[in-house]
């Protein structure tokens, strides 16, 4: 029996053509027939991956939260220093960078996307939190909590947002973002 040594990656693709989809035209306006059609797939081929629309949402926000949550939990325990902070934002800003095409598709709809992971939302709050006040160093200053919360959002709303920068490589969007978020972080001695 031969096997293909290129198999489709059929979920992939679904969660491409669902992004695609979402951003255009939004989460609550794209229907599973128009995932499977762009897909070149049946509505019964999607079905079998995905059971409803909510789920497949789910899949495709689940990652993304997995990755954030797995970055912000290595803060905990881990004694702050400058190198440690921008190593996490670096493996944070990874995660953002490697997913930006999820921005437009999940902020076009926020108010479903928010209650697809409407279970989880505690849970992510209470993590970014964490991180939040892991980044603003020992002992911090009200100064200090302020910074580490901008240098954060700074990273989400430049990857989230879809301003007209031009062509730039992954690597010099990391490099340029890293840089200006650890302007932001407070100035702590090693």
């Amino acid at each position: 029996m031969q096997h293909a040594t290129n198999p489709r990656d059929t979920k992939a693709e679904i969660h491409h053509a669902a992004l695609d989809l979402f951003s255009a035209q939004g989460y609550e306006k794209t229907s599973l027939r128009e995932i499977a059609e762009q897909v070149g797939i049946t509505k019964a081929s999607l079905y079998y991956h995905y059971k409803s629309k909510q789920e497949l949402l789910r899949a495709i926000i689940g990652t993304f939260v997995d990755d954030i949550r797995e970055v912000m939990a290595r803060a905990d325990g881990l004694d702050w220093s400058p190198a440690a902070a921008r190593e996490l934002l670096s493996s944070y800003l990874d995660v953002l960078i490697r997913n930006r095409a999820s921005g437009p598709a999940l902020t076009r709809d926020i108010g479903a996307v928010l209650a697809s992971i409407d279970e989880d939302i505690e849970a992510i709050v209470t993590t970014s939190r964490q991180f939040q006040v892991w980044l603003a160093g020992p002992d911090p200053t009200s100064v200090d909590r302020i910074r580490a919360a901008a240098a954060i959002e700074a990273l989400g709303a430049s990857i989230s947002a879809e301003l007209p920068i031009g062509e730039i490589s992954d690597a010099e969007l990391h490099a340029t973002l890293l840089d200006a978020a650890i302007t932001l972080l407070p100035s702590k001695p090693d």
